[in-house]
């Protein structure tokens, strides 16, 4: 069986492995694709589409019940929750085991 010490080093060395593998990795790889500092950038000739098509106005629809109704009532659930554990504790637990 593996110890725990074990295992939290290798978790440890891990983390160490993975960290420097993101530092310094991406670095010396960046540079290949990279162009000279003083060359012009590249001229984007803007193609026009295929096909034209129209912009149309998406109609503004109400409100879904679901965020209008469900968000108040899930909170008025959880409030009553609270409301009957709280009951029950002073209601049967502190009524139950009094001292004296």
């Amino acid at each position: 069986m593996l110890s725990s010490r074990w295992m939290k080093k290798s978790i440890l060395n891990s983390v160490r492995a993975l960290a420097v593998l993101l530092l310094f990795v991406p670095a010396p790889l960046a540079m290949f694709n990279t162009p000279p500092a003083d060359a012009a950038p590249p001229v984007v000739v803007a193609a026009e589409p295929a096909v034209q098509v129209p912009v149309t106005q998406v109609p503004a629809t109400e409100q879904p019940w679901t965020a209008r109704f469900l968000a108040p009532a899930v909170a008025v659930i959880g409030v009553i929750a609270v409301g009957a554990s709280v009951f029950y504790y002073v209601v049967r637990i502190r009524g139950r085991y009094r001292v004296g």
